[in-house]
């Protein structure tokens, strides 16, 4: 691993940023991102990690490729005692930079990066190692301590040229109302039930129309999700690409959700009203940042009670204790413009 300051950008030609991590950790790292894209703003960026998270960043950034971490060409790089394959460092010999963000160090990865040619490697935390500071500021001080400067402004992806292709018609003109009610770790999850009593109230009460995302990790509750849909005349959207959902969010003017990738994606988008539900993990850490994010803490004494990413908790009593007055009195103040 390099140390030290980061090459001066008219040494920097080719950049390859790794990063694997779920949605909500990528576009965390968004503010660091932009401020490197703004350090090296004639360099051309490869990304590597899943390929349908980066692409939502790629017109922002403008990446000059995607590669995908889960392809096999790139296990040598975690196997320290074998040689490094002829056309792996072909590929690789491009590059004077390369940043590898991830929880922690992998001296091994950084070595062989480095053993391809690429004359700096440097590591960037992801994840906070302890405590209760934003992601977003562990990685500004990382970035800092390398010579980058932060961005002054909050952080707002652009859409593509082609994603409101992708996105669906809607019907109506709104004002939309997004609701996310999953995650990749349901104990994150407020109730369905009251989900299904905000939706109904906030509806009624100011004319939102309701559109509702599914992914895959809301496959297990997508039936009921179809039944509520149709009953209640609102949109359900299963399984679009993330392209399209983000099209589709920068038509909304409210969102609601957990702490989940999709509430990021919100929040990173500019819709005007993102209300976050946080129960067991910290909202300190993991909470999206953007001028109109609101959160709301679960009323528990323990929580938040997660280690890092870790719940111990047999079920998320916390969030079920958190009540639909209190998100309908939010959500009511936030479209009011309070």
């Amino acid at each position: 691993m390099s140390s030290g300051k980061l090459p001066r950008p008219e040494a920097v030609k080719e950049i390859l940023i790794w990063h694997q991590g779920a949605l909500g950790d990528l576009l965390l790292a968004g503010p660091a991102l932009l401020a490197l894209r703004r350090h090296y703003p004639q360099a051309r960026i490869t990304a590597l990690g899943q390929p349908q998270l980066w692409s939502l960043l790629s017109p922002t950034l403008f990446l000059e490729a995607i590669w995908d971490s889960a392809a096999a060409a790139w296990t040598p790089l975690f196997l320290a005692d074998a040689p490094l394959p002829p056309v792996l460092q072909e590929r690789l010999a491009p590059f004077q930079l390369a940043l590898v963000f991830s929880p922690r160090p992998h001296p091994a990865l950084l070595a062989r990066l480095a053993e391809a040619g690429i004359t700096a490697v440097h590591w960037l935390p992801s994840f906070p190692a302890a405590g209760q500071d934003a992601v977003g500021t562990v990685l500004a001080a990382a970035l800092a301590r390398l010579g980058v400067a932060p961005v002054a402004a909050s952080f707002r992806l652009l859409l593509g040229a082609d994603w409101l292709d992708q996105a669906p018609q809607l019907s109506g003109s709104g004002p939309f109302l997004a609701v996310a009610p999953g995650s990749g770790q349901k104990l994150k999850n407020w109730p369905l039930a009251h989900y299904y009593e905000a939706t109904r109230s906030l509806a009624w009460q100011h004319g939102l129309q309701i559109i509702w995302l599914a992914g895959p990790a809301e496959e297990p509750i997508l039936p009921y999700l179809q039944g509520l849909a149709a009953a209640q005349d609102h949109l359900l959207l299963a399984n679009l690409p993330l392209t399209a959902v983000a099209a589709t969010l920068a038509r909304c003017r409210l969102y609601l959700g957990g702490d989940s990738g999709l509430t990021h994606l919100a929040a990173a988008l500019g819709v005007p009203g993102v209300l976050a539900l946080f129960g067991p993990t910290d909202p300190r850490v993991w909470a999206p940042r953007g001028k109109g994010v609101r959160v709301l803490e679960a009323p528990c004494p323990q929580a938040p009670c997660a280690a890092g990413r870790e719940i111990s908790c047999p079920e998320p009593r916390c969030l079920q204790d958190l009540t639909v007055e209190q998100v309908l009195a939010t959500a009511a103040a936030m479209l009011q413009g309070g």
